[in-house]
């Protein structure tokens, strides 16, 4: 058994463990299963090396030859569509259909053709360099950050190996026959470049699966499920991350404790479901009108926080205004009108993110005591700092 054999062996070996791989995390993760696609691409190339092993031991080598040949341009082809569906892009079907087409008609056309002809090695080469190619393309289009650019580098590189084949082919022999290919030198070139580039390829495509699906269960896991908005835990992370990354002297940050009047009220008056209903539409509206840089939160049954960066308490004045406007107006004829009482306090030198929000909502417990329905601001906030007439809300001063 010579080397290029133990090659084509090892070479089915992984593409099986990473079809398989895919599988399984498509089978615990149900919000994975688009990876079910890049399971299918590893499973028709493993039917490369099977066949090109099959074709040293029959008489009818031809079903394998074309096996072996279409299940590889197959395997790039579903490739490009894995990599599409799995970041929610429509996949270039006209592209793999044009491919495919291209692909089978290239190898019959030169079908019982001369091997190791530098015409001969191109024309076999070129659909599968076109198809790797592509891969790189769509890579490189639907996905975002390092792994997908490795990655789209990697199938790059590939594709630019398969553009140098034919020239190794053609210097170092490829074999009189299709059977006697797996005991040329250039075999060995063939299979062990090949498999160096796609099992990197492969272990890349694998850590961006990983990577997006602990990226879900984190989101998930941070996600509070009525409104759609952060939880405590997800609020926390977020906003110690933004103010850990924020330059010292330089944070400009305001925290909102909103906490809506007389929830309990419509609780009993209305019914759980039109509480439910009350919430989703209030998260709603913070989605709608606070800025997108805005984090936003239900920390409690009513208790919503926001953490606006970049934003003094003027503006955050603004924004809150806007939303109480916006919630007088909620234009919802199902539901019941409701308001909210909230505090503003802004950052100050030497606050943790705990002194912030105590800070904000010792203003919003003044707002609800102060006859609800209003806007308070933290007895740091300078007087001149809140006045305007255009935010009717009233600044407690110290």
């Amino acid at each position: 058994m010579n080397g290029a054999v133990v090659l084509l062996i090892v070479n089915a070996v992984v593409a099986g463990l990473f079809a398989l791989s895919y599988f399984l995390i498509a089978r615990i993760s149900r919000g994975q299963r688009p990876v079910i696609a890049f399971g299918v691409s590893y499973l028709l190339g493993m039917v490369t090396p099977i066949s090109e092993i099959a074709i040293r031991l029959t008489d009818y080598p031809a079903p394998f030859m074309l096996a072996s040949y279409m299940a590889l341009l197959g395997g790039f082809l579903a490739m490009a569509a894995a990599l599409s569906i799995f970041h929610r892009k429509r996949p270039p079907w006209t592209a793999i259909a044009t491919l495919a087409v291209l692909g089978l008609i290239t190898r019959i056309a030169i079908w019982g053709g001369t091997r190791d002809d530098l015409i001969y090695e191109l024309a076999f080469q070129l659909p599968l360099a076109l198809g790797i190619l592509l891969c790189s393309h769509t890579a490189f289009r639907t996905g975002k950050g390092q792994l997908n650019h490795t990655l789209a580098g990697l199938f790059l590189l590939s594709g630019l190996n398969f553009f140098i084949k034919p020239f190794v082919a053609a210097a170092l022999g490829s074999g009189q026959t299709a059977r006697d290919y797996a005991g040329s030198a250039y075999a060995l070139y063939s299979q062990a470049s090949t498999a160096i580039l796609l099992t990197a390829a492969g272990l890349t495509v694998l850590l961006i699966v990983i990577q997006t699906t602990i990226q879900e269960y984190v989101r998930t896991a941070e996600t509070d499920h009525l409104s759609g908005l952060l939880n405590r835990r997800g609020f926390d992370r977020q906003a110690l991350a933004l103010l850990a990354s924020a330059p010292i002297g330089k944070r400009q940050l305001c925290a909102v404790m909103i906490d809506l009047d007389h929830f309990k009220r419509i609780n009993d008056c209305f019914g759980h479901d039109m509480g439910d209903r009350v919430i989703q539409a209030f998260a709603d509206i913070l989605r709608s009108t606070a800025p997108k840089s805005a984090h936003l939160a239900r920390t409690g049954g009513e208790e919503f926080v926001i953490l606006l960066n970049r934003v003094t308490a003027p503006a955050a004045g603004l924004i809150v205004e806007a939303i109480r406007a916006h919630t007088r107006e909620h234009g919802h004829a199902d539901l019941p009108t409701f308001s909210f009482s909230a505090g503003i306090s802004q950052y100050q030198a030497g606050d943790s993110l705990a002194d912030l929000m105590r800070r904000a909502d010792q203003a919003c417990y003044r707002a609800k005591t102060l006859g609800r329905d209003r806007i308070e601001t933290d007895h740091g906030i300078a007087a001149d700092s809140t006045a305007s007439t255009v935010v009717p809300f009233k600044a407690v001063n110290a």
